[in-house]
């Protein structure tokens, strides 16, 4: 192998020739030269070959059957797989033509058998070399378009880049950066969509950016309304900072790209659905990010998202460059909106520092360092100094006449130089005027158009020490003060809670001055702690404004364990917020005035309790005065009523008692004249005139009428008479066992007048015919009560007068309903008078219920509140005394250990309740108590109206 074989890679050669001589011939002189041979016989098993594996050369024989060499070629030159591979004609034909038709198929070389080895092998070296040249040639030709290709895309991008940097740099806002990047990016890179989301106001959620875009071209109507339909889908959907593709790139701060969002869990994408509608199937997020450094001692970067960028198209694979590019743009969205914000920021902060600098309410001045001329001065300066800015500008202060003490200056410089700093130093200067400013002077060197400067600042603080020798002159007097009052001072600051007690002060409560320290403790821990809740709150509403003056008395606590009262009177100090910062105060011992004050209010407390109880006798003098008043018109009523009784009663007797006899004695005469009749059946003419005179038959018929009349009304007289008597108990005033409803039914007997319908005059004179009152009874089954008789008929009586008056002037139907039970129950007065339980307080006896109601206008819930005060009336002056219902009360609760209570609705009338326990509490040996028996009430039960 010679040395350009070495320098030529193993060549692959195929061999094509029909006479196997030939085949082994070459095939030995080549794979002794190195060469890969592979040995064919036909032209068919060539191309066959060929197109398994191609070649590096062929050697092919021209003569062969079925497929000459040249037909060979002419395939292999058709197929560009083979087109390229380098062809060499072996042939024993030498002619000319031959030759040229070899080379006119797409032959490299031609070799005339026979052929000898050294041309073989030369013209084989020269065309393999010449086949990887070109070889070379084209694999370098294919790199060069693509790195031209490469270049441009690049150039591409650079140049997509730059248009973008300088039209995101132009948009007025970030919305509008981010319609600028989706725009220029879906036409560069072919994105059907493209969104972007940000962060909520709250920080808790992404939202949809209003800005987005569509690239509409090659797309038809009904997927341009399916995306937009997608886009308001878009809008209205939030995600949580770790939820769908837009939270996971924001939360990772990593871009993704999706083939194929309809295969993922709805969980994560959550438009996919909607996504398929609209033909797009990739996705693609690329999180916008900026960084800064923190300031932590390690300067780590701190990264935040500003936004997602999120890109949907029909179908394609993730392609790296595409994704490099649209990080690239992001990152250079997010680096532009950083220096947007960074010279925004920066701009704020020298708008901030001039009109700082020119607002200052203290002196600010830039002067050189080296000559120290003034180059800036703001207002409060030259209102100071009572210079104009032309007469400062590029001048000195000593030029001006600024510096009082010239030694003070060159201090200032000097620590200037070594520290670079000077805070707050007094300093003195003379203003245009020649009067003299005291200021605390603040310097630092700063540098200026490349220049040191000195940046001045300077508080006038004129006034300030002025108050300050002022506040000496005033302390002083203040401890004059302090020395000479009886009373102690006290001194507090809020801020620091700390008190100054003057030596009075702790004198007072019998301390040197050395004993106490001044805090708030030595006072708050000596109040009384009766008197401690109220002194808190009234500190506090004069802190907080709510009391115009501090002013208080309370107790203190001595040393010896005493207390003593004490006057306290203060005067606050607030800051311009309205806080206060200081009370100022005096302290007065008035133990003695106290004592004297109290010892007053104890003899007028006496006096007072005494006209207290006075009023409260007389009170009880007029009521019992008024009770036995009462009393005594029903002792006389009852005594009246008992006297008519008795009075009646006898004649009625005597009349009731003759109507027997005349009876009989009216049957003998009756029986004589009929004797007379029978015996002389033919009277004398003037018997018979006077028989027809009188009517003898009707004078006999009506006699018999005139005497039954006469025992009717003889009984129903004795009936009242006897009720009129059960009424008024004048025998009965011992508690005795008595029938309720008899009671109840001869009190409706005396009040019957009054139930009956009358004509009554109006205040016009007109006669107006009042409706009957109609009483319905519905008494229950009760037994026999023990009870003052008289004195229950009493209760009744007002109770019944007041329904009656109650519907005076009450339309049709007026109505009182009367009603009667039996009810057990636990005593109420053994609960009332028994504070702990007992076996009796838990006892449970009968007791028999009165209901009494009308149906009248009723009252208000303030009139039930004094129904039963003595002397309250609804009535007019005149027509009560006040005392009907209170009379009552007493009755049934204090005499007979009851119950009793009103029940009224304005409008819907009044019922009274009585409630009296069958046998009294107080009379009945609980230990052996009798059983009752029910009485048969005249109704027995039933409804009854009368």
């Amino acid at each position: 192998m010679n040395s350009n074989q070495a320098s030529l890679p193993l060549a692959d050669i195929l061999v094509v020739d029909d006479t196997p001589d030939n085949l082994r011939l070459l095939s030995v002189m080549l794979t002794e030269h190195g060469y890969k041979v592979r040995k064919v016989i036909n032209g068919q098993l060539a191309l066959t070959v060929v197109q398994m594996a191609p070649p590096d050369l062929i050697l092919l024989d021209i003569n062969m059957p079925i497929m000459n060499g040249y037909e060979v070629c002419q395939k292999l030159k058709s197929d560009p797989k083979t087109q390229e591979v380098p062809i060499i004609f072996l042939s024993a034909l030498d002619e000319a033509l031959d030759k040229v038709n070899a080379f006119a198929v797409g032959g490299v070389d031609y070799i005339t058998k026979p052929f000898q080895l050294e041309e073989v092998l030369a013209r084989i070296e020269h065309q393999l070399k010449l086949y990887f040249l070109q070889k070379q040639l084209n694999k370098k030709n294919v790199q060069l378009q693509q790195e031209i290709q490469e270049r441009q895309k690049t150039e591409a991008e650079i140049q997509l880049l730059l248009t973008l940097t300088q039209s995101v740099s132009l948009a007025p806002d970030f919305s509008c950066a981010l319609g600028v990047v989706l725009s220029n990016l879906c036409a560069a890179i072919g994105f059907s969509y493209g969104e972007a989301w940000t962060i909520s106001a709250d920080g808790r959620v992404l939202e949809c950016s209003p800005t987005w875009y569509l690239e509409r071209k090659g797309k038809d109507a009904a997927q341009i309304v399916a995306i937009e339909r997608f886009r308001k889908y878009s809008e209205e959907l939030t995600f949580r900072l770790d939820e769908g593709l837009p939270g996971r790139v924001w939360n990772r701060g990593q871009s993704e790209w999706i083939l194929d969002v309809s295969v993922e869990l709805n969980s994560f994408f959550l438009r996919a659905s909607l996504a398929k509608e609209c033909g797009l199937k990739t996705a693609l997020g690329v999180p916008i990010i900026t960084s800064s450094i923190s300031c932590g001692e390690q300067g780590n970067q701190v990264h935040q998202v500003l936004a997602v960028l999120v890109f949907f198209l029909e179908s394609r694979q993730e392609d790296e460059r595409v994704l490099k590019l649209v990080q690239a743009v992001a990152a250079q969205l997010a680096r532009v909106m950083q220096q947007k914000q960074a010279e925004e920021a920066l701009r704020v902060s020298e708008e901030k520092f001039s009109k700082a600098f020119r607002c200052s309410p203290d002196s600010i001045a830039i002067a050189t360092f080296n000559d120290g001329r003034y180059i800036e001065v703001n207002d409060s300066f030259l209102s100071t100094s009572g210079y104009t800015r032309n007469q400062v500008i590029g001048h000195t202060a000593s030029e001006l006449n600024l510096v009082v003490n010239p030694k003070e200056s060159t201090q200032i410089r000097r620590l200037l130089q070594k520290q670079g700093v000077v805070r707050n130093k007094e300093f003195n200067y003379r203003n245009k005027l020649g009067m003299l400013r005291t200021v605390l002077l603040s310097a630092e060197l700063i540098e200026l158009d490349r220049q040191t400067c000195i940046l001045t600042v300077c508080k006038d603080i004129t006034e300030r020490k002025q108050i300050e020798e002022q506040l000496i002159k005033s302390e002083e007097r203040w401890q004059l003060v302090i020395q000479g009052n009886n009373d102690g001072i006290w001194d507090w600051n809020l801020k620091t809670n700390e008190i100054f007690f003057s030596p009075r002060w702790k004198e007072i409560l019998g301390y040197k001055d050395y004993e106490m320290v001044n805090c708030s403790d030595e006072w708050t821990t000596r109040i009384h702690p009766d008197d401690f809740a109220r002194v808190m709150t009234t500190n506090q509403n004069y802190l907080q404004k709510k009391s115009l003056y501090y002013s208080m008395e309370y107790r203190l606590r001595c040393k010896d364990s005493t207390y003593k009262w004490v006057m306290c009177r203060g005067q606050a100090l607030w800051d311009k917020e309205g806080k206060p910062v200081r009370i100022v105060g005096s302290t007065r011992d008035i133990t003695q005035s106290k004592q004297a004050a109290e010892a007053l209010q104890q003899s007028e407390a006496r006096e007072r309790e005494k006209a207290t109880q006075l009023e409260l006798t007389l009170a009880e003098l007029k009521l019992t005065q008024a009770q036995l008043i009462q009393s005594e018109k029903m002792s006389c009523l009852g005594q009246m009523i008992a006297g008519v009784a008795h009075e009646i009663n006898n004649p009625m007797s005597f009349i009731y008692g003759n109507l027997t006899p005349a009876r009989e004695y009216l049957r003998d005469l009756i029986r004589l004249i009929e004797i007379y009749q029978q015996t002389y059946p033919n009277p004398t003419p003037e018997i018979q005139q006077v028989a027809s005179e009188i009517d003898f038959e009707f004078v006999l018929d009506d006699w018999q009428k005139l005497i039954t009349s006469m025992e009717i009304g003889a009984e129903r007289i004795q009936d009242i008479v006897l009720s009129l008597r059960n009424f008024s108990r004048l025998d009965e005033s011992e508690l005795k066992l008595i029938n309720i409803h008899e009671g109840i039914d001869n009190t409706l007997l005396i009040v019957n007048h009054r139930l009956k319908a009358m004509s009554v005059r109006t205040a016009g004179n007109d006669s107006v015919l009042r409706s009957e009152i109609q009483v319905i009874k519905n008494y229950g089954q009760l037994p026999l009560i023990t009870c003052y008789a008289s004195q229950l008929n009493q209760v009744f009586m007002n109770l019944l007068n007041n329904a009656i008056d109650a519907l005076e002037n009450q339309p049709f139907p007026r109505v009182i309903t009367i009603r009667t039970e039996l009810k057990n129950q636990e005593s109420r007065l053994a609960n009332k008078e028994k504070s702990s339980p007992t076996p009796h307080s838990s006892l449970t006896i009968p007791s028999v219920v009165i209901r009494i109601a009308d149906n009248g206008t009723g009252m208000n819930e303030e009139v039930q509140q004094k129904i039963f005060d003595p002397f309250f009336t609804t009535k007019p002056v005149g027509s009560g005394t006040g005392l009907g219902l209170s009379i009552s009360h007493q009755i049934v609760v204090e005499k007979h250990k009851g119950y009793m209570n009103c029940v009224s609705t304005s409008g819907q009338g009044t019922e009274f309740i009585v409630e009296i326990p069958v046998n009294r509490i107080d009379t009945t040996d609980r230990r052996g108590e009798r059983p009752f028996a029910l009485t048969n009430s005249p109704s027995k039960g039933n409804l009854r109206k009368s």
